[in-house]
């Protein structure tokens, strides 16, 4: 369990388990995420390279990773990457951003989806998003090389792209689009 400043004992031994976690804010209540390995960053930073060269100037709209959103519901969530239309980015904060992204991207680990459990916990992350507003979120799922789309509403995914399927922005970021097999090294 990661621990805060207040309670580390400089002199115990950790695990670089217990180093390796972090917290989202569900309910009130503290919910381990955690921390994204050598895989998710680097699809994470496709990502983020490929919107930079469309929108260098973020006029579209601004990209986040790995950033925890206030969503004004107790909910502070930290998607793998958000994604806010222009108009609705909020100034710049010392914390979380304020607000619910546009698009959110969740890369899945191989461990996400070994358990029922774990699975049901993807899927209500999912529907999580979509009551807060999320009107369109990518589900990355490294192992299969698959990204599954959601849309509001939409429980279950509209899209499941593979291989040389394009993944599109579209209306959020008019004309963004990335070949799945680019993101997994293809």
């Amino acid at each position: 369990m990661a621990l805060s400043a207040r309670e580390l004992n400089r002199e115990r031994i950790y695990t670089p388990e217990e180093f390796e976690e972090r917290y989202e804010l569900v309910n009130g209540k503290l919910v381990k995420k955690p921390m994204s390995g050598d895989e998710h960053i680097t699809i994470a930073r496709l990502i983020m390279k490929r919107y930079d060269r469309f929108d260098p100037d973020e006029r579209l709209g601004k990209l986040w990773g790995e950033v925890t959103f206030d969503v004004g519901t107790g909910w502070m969530p930290i998607p793998d990457l958000g994604f806010m239309v222009a108009e609705r980015v909020p100034p710049l904060s010392p914390k979380s951003v304020k607000g619910v992204p546009d698009l959110v991207v969740e890369m899945h680990s191989p461990s996400d989806l070994r358990s029922r459990v774990k699975r049901e916990a993807i899927a209500t992350k999912i529907r999580n998003w979509q009551e807060v507003g999320v009107k369109l979120i990518w589900a990355i799922n490294p192992s299969r090389k698959q990204i599954e789309v959601y849309q509001p509403g939409q429980f279950e995914p509209v899209q499941i792209l593979s291989g040389e399927d394009e993944l599109k922005a579209d209306p959020l970021i008019p004309g963004f689009t990335i070949k799945v097999s680019e993101l997994f090294g293809g």
